[in-house]
């Protein structure tokens, strides 16, 4: 918690480069813990546990809030060309009943176009309670998010859960493909 408070999580973008066209095409905002001495927390060190403990909720939140006054600034700033950034999603906060809500409130306090924000949400998501998560996917639709399942193939996926799910982008598991 403190560590929120004190603006110790950094987002770090992460381009997405077409190398067919030799372009940027997008970005994923990644999670740096930066403590106060300067040393750097990986979340491979920190996401496990905020999974188990719960705190990976906040987190999440967390992170949408400061992705989205960052395209905020740069959406005012007209000095770059902007790119839709992709933030991820944890299955805990997605369970949330208000999540959608909430998602949409934040939307609307940094008055962001849309078009620049993706949700990503990984594929283990769907394992436990699929039609929940289809209709929280489709809520996110309907404000017109994009939205790209992270991870595919990482667990028990099936290509026909892709014709159920409305995902704009698959990213598809390092192992899948091996």
């Amino acid at each position: 918690q403190s560590a929120i408070i004190n603006d110790e999580f950094k987002i770090y973008l992460q381009p997405k480069w077409d190398i067919v066209n030799d372009r940027l095409v997008g970005a994923e905002a990644l999670v740096r813990w930066i403590k106060d001495d300067g040393s750097t927390i990986y979340p491979s060190d920190f996401i496990p546990l905020f999974e188990t403990n719960g705190f990976i909720e906040k987190l999440d939140f967390h992170m949408l809030e400061k992705l989205c006054n960052r395209i905020r600034d740069l959406e005012t700033e007209k000095k770059y060309r902007i790119v839709p950034i992709s933030v991820n999603q944890s299955r805990i906060l997605i369970n949330n009943p208000d999540y959608v809500k909430n998602v949409e409130k934040v939307i609307s306090r940094y008055d962001i176009d849309i078009k620049h924000l993706e949700i990503e949400i990984t594929e283990t998501v769907f394992f436990d309670e699929k039609n929940k998560m289809v209709e929280v996917v489709n809520q996110l639709k309907k404000l017109g998010l994009q939205l790209a399942m992270d991870d595919f193939g990482s667990g028990y996926s099936s290509l026909n859960m892709l014709r159920d799910i409305p995902f704009d982008i698959l990213k598809i598991d390092r192992e899948f493909v091996s």
